[in-house]
């Protein structure tokens, strides 16, 4: 309860325990002595002290188990934990943190206490308000709390690793924000003298309706007073009054054992190096943690790793893990992650105002540049002249990081010409190979082309099933040829269907084609003759593989083809086979084997079979000089975007 403020301004605030505390189910117990705890004065007035009066009969208090009734556990931790409680005086949701052990020990109490006055006093919309504290009837303090909801800074970051964010640049953008509000209640608890030594993006709430809170004050650091001094407002020791069961509410409480110089404290990812060697914990080492929840902000991962002992010196550029991070916080988490204090921000308002500067749209030009001639150095350095003329030798390695160097100039500062002639330069100029993943593509691309051609194949072989009614109305002779013709058509055409199914050429079954287109000419030669219209199909298939590069080895093909007609005509020039022709009297006379030459099917068969083979010549012909007109248009595209990076050396 708080009774009428004295003359100096103050108030003296009185809490007993209760005997009867009710839980969830509102069960009591009895608890003998109730100990009597009294809150510390807020800070002095500023108009100067005045003569202190203290109230000899303070009013009577609400016990605490008639006034909260608790619900479930909200957190745990190493010492004590948090419970979700309804206050029924004022209808509303809070917290109560209280030790987990039931005879906690001095030092214990001790530092539970502290923790609450120091999070108490430091009134800041992002560092969470206290209500009440106080002892139980079981002796164990707790401390009242609004009830926070949301999440925490590390679960968000987690969950951008993931990849369960959409919009990335969106969050990361709100958490820079929290992180400007963060700044300044750092900023407000190092003007009491405290300093937070375990900032993490674990201890950043961030509520679902905007609200950003500082948590875990449990380890902070209070500066010594002196005898004229005051550490958040509160007298120097001595001068307060030190009631039973609370302990000491002067300075000298709040700098407690475990806190003072010397002592380890905090997470190692993110503890200054001074912090880590256990010297003074000074707002430096605040400012530096605050850089490394930036850091990770922005780069997407941690600065250290969780387990870190050494203290050395580390690039502190988000640019180091993300290159298309922003130059600006890549200077202000450098600043804020320097190895000397000295050298870090002078104040966590002065870091967050550089991150504010950055969210209100400003852009230090001269950094820019500055960080873009850095980079022209570095693509030059790449390409091995101090000028943008180069060789075509550049390794894969080099001409990979001139690129990415000279790009990221050019998007530093883009009304650089050199960065863009260069990038220009480099794109316009083809290496001397082909990168292995431009190969993978190529593949690929052959694959997509040869099953065309596969299926085309396949219809084209079929096809040649069309023809066997005019072999037959024209007359056969010998039947075997004709239908040895019309099985081969049928094994070439299935073959050739099955190869172009698979998703890589096989080289093997390429060869095997040839050869059955060879034995299909070869028949065709026996059934026609070999001056006719075999030579026509040996060109005609000829061109079909020759149109892709990838189709075997066109000497080879052109070989296998070649002899399908060669064979049968040598056969019969030595007599081994039946001749299909014969010169009579200057004339050439076909006498096939197979069938009987009538006038009006083999014309009708001829006319057909040619214009059979000019639709395929056709369609092969102009199915790759589209596919080559396509290419030649992608890189004429690629070509006039680039050479607009430089309109005027274009």
């Amino acid at each position: 309860m708080v009774d009428e403020p004295d003359d100096d301004g103050s108030y003296d605030v009185t809490l007993r325990a209760d005997p009867t505390v009710r839980g969830i189910a509102g069960e009591s117990a009895d608890a003998g002595p109730a100990p009597v705890a009294s809150l510390p004065a807020p800070p002095t007035s500023p108009h100067g002290p005045r003569a202190k009066r203290r109230t000899t009969q303070p009013p009577p208090i609400v016990p605490i188990g008639t006034r909260y009734t608790y619900g479930p556990k909200l957190g745990e931790g190493g010492m004590g934990e948090v419970v979700l409680a309804f206050d029924e005086h004022i209808g509303r949701e809070v917290a109560v943190k209280r030790i987990l052990r039931e005879a906690p020990s001095a030092d214990d109490r001790s530092r539970f206490f502290r923790e609450a006055r120091v999070q108490g006093r430091l009134e800041h919309p992002a560092v969470v308000p206290v209500h009440e504290l106080g002892v139980d009837e079981a002796g164990r303090p707790y401390f009242v709390m609004k009830r926070l909801t949301g999440k925490s800074m590390g679960d968000v970051l987690k969950s951008i690793r993931a990849g369960h964010t959409t919009d990335v640049a969106s969050e990361r953008r709100q958490l820079l924000r929290a992180l400007v509000d963060v700044c300044h209640a750092i900023e407000l608890a190092h003007s009491r003298g405290v300093v937070h030594r375990d900032l993490k993006p674990a201890n950043i709430m961030l509520g679902d309706f905007g609200e950003v809170y500082v948590l875990d004050w449990g380890v902070a650091h209070v500066h010594e007073a002196g005898p004229a001094q005051t550490v958040l407002g509160v007298p120097s020791a001595g001068s307060a009054v030190v009631p039973h069961g609370l302990g000491d509410h002067g300075t000298a409480d709040l700098v407690s054992d475990d806190t003072r110089t010397g002592s380890i404290l905090g997470t190692p990812g993110y503890m200054a190096p001074e912090q880590l060697a256990g010297e003074p914990a000074t707002p430096a080492a605040d400012l530096y943690a605050l850089g490394c929840v930036l850091f990770e902000i922005i780069a997407g991962e941690p600065l250290h790793q969780k387990t870190r002992s050494a203290v050395k010196a580390i690039d502190g550029r988000p640019s180091t893990r993300r290159p298309d991070a922003p130059p600006e916080l890549d200077v202000v988490c450098q600043r804020a992650t320097e190895l000397d204090p000295a050298a870090r921000h002078a104040s966590a308002r002065a870091l967050g105002d550089a991150v504010q500067a950055f969210l209100d749209g400003d852009r230090d030009v001269a950094v820019r540049r500055e960080l873009a001639e850095h980079h022209l150095i570095q693509a030059r350095e790449a390409i091995g002249r101090a000028d943008t003329s180069f060789s075509l030798g550049l390794t894969d390695a080099k001409r990979s990081l001139a690129m990415r160097e000279a790009g990221r100039a050019l998007a530093l500062d883009p009304e650089s010409g050199e960065a863009a002639l260069l990038v220009t330069q480099l794109m316009m100029q083809p290496p001397t190979h082909t990168p292995p993943e431009v190969e993978a593509r190529l593949a690929a691309l052959d694959v997509e082309a040869a099953a065309f051609q596969g299926r085309l194949a396949a219809l084209a072989m079929i096809g040649y099933l069309g023809f066997l009614p005019f072999l037959l109305w024209t007359g056969v002779r010998d039947a075997w040829l004709v239908v040895a013709f019309a099985a081969v058509a049928v094994i070439g055409g299935v073959q050739v269907f099955l190869l172009a199914r698979r998703t890589e050429i096989n080289a093997l079954g390429i060869y095997a084609n040839a050869a059955i287109n060879a034995t299909l000419i070869a028949l065709v030669s026996r059934i026609v003759g070999p001056f006719l219209v075999a030579p026509t199909l040996v060109m005609t298939t000829l061109v079909a593989y020759a149109v892709h590069p990838r189709l075997g080895r066109i000497h080879i093909i052109a070989i296998v083809l070649a002899s399908g007609l060669a064979i049968p005509w040598l056969l019969e020039v030595l007599g081994v086979l039946a001749s299909t022709y014969r010169f009579d009297h200057g004339e050439l006379v076909l006498a096939s084997p197979a069938i009987a030459f009538t006038s009006l099917p083999v014309q009708l068969a001829f006319v057909a079979l040619l214009v059979a083979l000019i639709a395929i010549v056709a369609l092969l012909s102009r199915t790759l000089a589209m596919r080559n007109r396509d290419v030649t248009r992608r890189i004429e595209l690629q070509a006039w975007q680039l050479r607009q990076l430089v309109p005027a050396r274009s």
